[in-house]
């Protein structure tokens, strides 16, 4: 279940669940209508603290940007970066101190597709990848 009050906030953009540092996460995606340009977004990030309990939903982070679509969230790098696409290119940004690096991807719209992949001790089909003696 999601935090009860997760999506009390005002204009809300869209939401992308991911995993933030080994936990689900919820990427909320908000207007900032306190912002005289009126193009920035916030992003709320919601973190469960403990897998399957309800009530650990914690809001850990608010990262203010420029502009964000839908679409244009990846989701998060193995050390906790949220990976978006914005006005400049593709950026990471730590959410803790809010730095931005500009990665130098020009065209960004294969990372939609790129996949997670971890090394495993499982056979494939029953078959060893090693010779066996």
């Amino acid at each position: 279940m999601m935090p009860r009050n997760h999506l009390d906030l005002v204009s809300i953009n869209f939401t992308e669940l991911a995993v933030y540092n080994g936990s689900p996460a919820d990427f909320v995606f908000t207007r900032d209508h306190g912002n005289e340009r009126g193009g920035r977004i916030l992003c709320h990030i919601w973190v469960m603290e403990e897998y399957g309990v309800a009530k650990s939903w914690t809001r850990k982070f608010v990262i203010p940007m420029e502009w964000v679509l839908t679409g244009h969230f990846f989701g998060c790098t193995n050390n906790g970066e949220l990976l978006i696409k914005n006005a400049t290119g593709m950026v990471s940004i730590d959410p803790e101190s809010q730095n931005q690096n500009i990665l130098a991807i020009e065209d960004a719209n294969w990372v939609a597709f790129s996949a997670n992949s971890m090394e495993s001790l499982v056979l494939l089909d029953g078959v060893s990848a090693l010779p066996v003696n």
